[in-house]
């Protein structure tokens, strides 16, 4: 006769089927949510018009939405380096710059997508260690770069440093630091990214290998 599957062996297989399908539907869910995103950034303009053009109340074609601002995106960036749509583009980033309120926001949109996709500094140059919440126990912070100078002239060789939180590295608090108080590590921002997004399940080399002593 059979033996039938235990409790034991039930509740592990259905672990074991949770971590297969949970990541998958995760990721099938955030690529979903991208498309629908891109999709209507143009899609929610061009299908009530197209449904207009051919007689219908509705026309929807997914995908479409994304190709034209695939298309939009390639169009512009084709005109920017031409001579002509580059004095434009710099005309209308003058305007924008002109404006009370507007410019806050678009100056500072503007300087997060260059350095981001751009050829820019990357705004992060270096995982580190600082001493937080307190002494003897340590936080991942991403060097930032020299403290603001009126900072330095009052304290001292402050650096700027980011201390993001887990699992969401988007946010966080900037700490100047004095710079013998960091600790260099070894590891890239990629590697410190994942073991701030694991909450440390994900371990990189360059955790214990930091660079001794403090800078």
């Amino acid at each position: 006769m059979k033996k039938q599957p235990s409790r034991r062996a039930l509740k592990r297989h259905l672990i074991a089927g949770l971590i297969v399908i949970a990541p998958l539907t995760a990721t099938l869910w955030v690529l979903n949510w991208i498309f629908q995103l891109l999709d209507g950034v143009l899609g929610r303009f061009l299908y009530p018009a197209l449904g207009l053009a051919l007689g219908r109340d509705a026309f929807v074609a997914p995908g479409l939405g994304l190709i034209a601002l695939l298309l939009l995106l390639l169009c512009v960036g084709w005109l920017a380096e031409r001579a002509i749509g580059s004095r434009a583009i710099r005309w209308w980033n003058d305007l924008l710059e002109s404006l009370p309120v507007v410019r806050r926001i678009y100056g500072a949109s503007n300087r997060i997508v260059r350095t981001v996709f751009g050829d820019e500094a990357r705004p992060f140059s270096q995982v580190v260690l600082v001493e937080y919440p307190s002494p003897g126990r340590w936080s991942i912070g991403f060097l930032a770069g020299a403290a603001p100078a009126e900072t330095t002239a009052r304290l001292g060789e402050m650096v700027s440093v980011f201390v993001p939180t887990t699992p969401n590295p988007t946010s966080g608090w900037l700490a100047l630091i004095p710079e013998t108080e960091v600790t260099q590590t070894s590891m890239s921002i990629e590697e410190g990214l994942k073991l701030v997004v694991s909450g440390g399940v994900i371990k990189p080399d360059g955790i214990g290998d930091c660079i001794g002593p403090k800078t």
